[in-house]
């Protein structure tokens, strides 16, 4: 069983009452539920904090009269009781198509969540007038209805109603959808490509009133159950205005409504119907079948001479059509072709004059390149023996420097000589003035010393030879 969470509407209702972006939250006041079933949140939604809760027992919608309590009923029954028929308040079949201006893409989303277990479920309608008029024909006013498991990757907090929807948390007030309005086709893309990129929302997307109230029993959502509250508020009365029958009878089809499918009990009825209605003109319909019959008979030949006659002139009026066009084709063709021809022609002499124009700047050409070349390699030879001559002198100035400092040691060693030998010869020729009168003595005492010598000598031979 579920209990009405949310519910929100966004660009419906009546033009002077709009629900432009509505959410009401009935969420996490009543009692814990007993045995809540693993969710996984939103990316930015904050964690949990405690057991969830299920949403509020019972709600007062305080609005003075007029305040819109009617068209907010009509709205959420218009989810789970698809129809005109269905509709609260009485028998216009109209009074929903008022609720939606031409441009408008209108939206009513409830989330349902479970008792036992905390499981949501989101169901919606989605309508909009076809081709953006208003118009008295309920053919052109389209309606369709969706389901999906909120979860992560779609809520009904950023339900694809408009191109651009806020991840942020929503703000009380404030609508998260931007951007331009989605029109139902592109809501309904929208939702698709959701339900295939997150397997888990198990979106369903319904445009007949019987399958989506099949779909609703599916889910758990039994809509015998609105159609009881549809009709205690159809006047706005109480509950007890429902079981108020006047007559036995009266009870016993209110019994048999609510255990039985009235949609096999209307077929079998209309059948029967329709059986009774031709019972009761069988002579009549068999004395029509026979002059049915032999008019079938009659006419059939004049219907296949006919049907021959307007083949055969199908066929002429075809071919000769068919020549006609063929004939106009092969005239066009034929001046197109001409005109080719001549552009043709223009355009092969344009090339050949192109060509031979090419040809000769391409000499001229040629031999601007080769005198450019020519002048190019003098200019680089000129420049390459100007280099060699610098080259060599710059080779003869290093190694006139190089032999330079190879002699600059030699002559460093000279020098170094030549300060000693006049260092000594000054030192001798000082020593020698400084012993000249010993030098004299001593010249003076080796002539003395040689002529004694000379004495003693001729003694000797004297007394050698005595």
């Amino acid at each position: 069983m579920y209990e009405l969470s949310r519910v929100r509407l966004y660009s419906i209702g009546p033009a002077g009452a709009r629900y432009a972006d509505t959410v009401l939250d009935l969420r996490g006041v009543g009692e814990p539920v007993p045995d809540p079933a693993p969710t996984q949140a939103e990316f930015f939604e904050e964690e949990p904090v405690g057991p969830p809760r299920r949403p509020a027992p019972a709600g007062v919608l305080f609005l003075e009269n007029g305040g819109g309590k009617s068209v907010l009923l009509k709205l959420i029954f218009s989810v789970m009781l698809p129809g005109h028929r269905n509709t609260l308040g009485g028998a216009s079949s109209g009074v929903l198509r008022k609720f939606l201006l031409a441009d408008d893409c209108g939206h009513v989303a409830l989330e349902w969540q479970h008792v036992l277990t905390g499981e949501c479920v989101v169901v919606g309608k989605v309508s909009e007038w076809r081709g953006r008029q208003v118009s008295n024909d309920p053919r052109k006013f389209a309606e369709a209805w969706y389901s999906f498991r909120p979860g992560p990757g779609l809520s009904l907090d950023n339900l694809p109603v408009a191109e651009s929807t806020a991840v942020r948390p929503p703000v009380e007030g404030q609508s998260g959808a931007r951007g331009r309005r989605r029109t139902m086709k592109g809501f309904r893309d929208a939702l698709m490509e959701a339900g295939k990129t997150y397997p888990h929302l198990e979106v369903h997307w319904e445009e007949i009133h019987d399958r989506w109230i099949e779909h609703l029993g599916d889910l758990g959502l039994d809509p015998e159950l609105f159609r009881y509250q549809r009709e205690m508020n159809a006047d706005e009365g109480e509950a007890a205005g429902l079981f108020a029958v006047k007559k036995d009878a009266d009870f016993t089809d209110l019994l048999l409504r609510a255990v039985t499918d009235t949609r096999d009990t209307d077929g079998l009825a209309d059948l029967v119907s329709g059986f009774g209605n031709k019972l009761g003109r069988r002579a009549e319909l068999i004395a029509e079948r026979d002059f049915t019959a032999g008019s079938v008979d009659l006419l059939g030949r004049i219907v296949e001479a006919a049907e021959a006659r307007a083949r055969a002139r199908d066929v002429h009026a075809g071919a000769e059509r068919r020549t006609r066009t063929l004939a106009r084709r092969l005239s066009a063709r034929g001046v197109q072709e001409r005109a080719r021809a001549a552009d043709l022609a223009q355009r092969v002499t344009a090339a050949a004059y192109a060509v031979t124009h090419a040809e000769a700047a391409r000499e001229r050409s040629a031999l601007i390149s080769a005198e450019l070349a020519y002048r190019h390699a003098s200019l680089a030879l000129a420049a390459a023996e100007k280099s060699a001559a610098a080259q060599k002198r710059e080779l003869a100035d290093a190694r006139t420097l190089y032999s330079a400092w190879q002699a600059a040691e030699a002559v460093l060693r000279h020098r170094a000589a030549a300060d000693r030998v006049a260092r000594v010869s000054a030192a001798i020729q000082e020593a020698e003035r400084d012993a000249a009168p010993a030098l004299a003595a001593r010249s003076k005492a080796a002539v003395d010393l040689v002529r004694a010598l000379h004495a003693a000598a001729e003694k000797a031979e004297h007394h050698a030879n005595e």
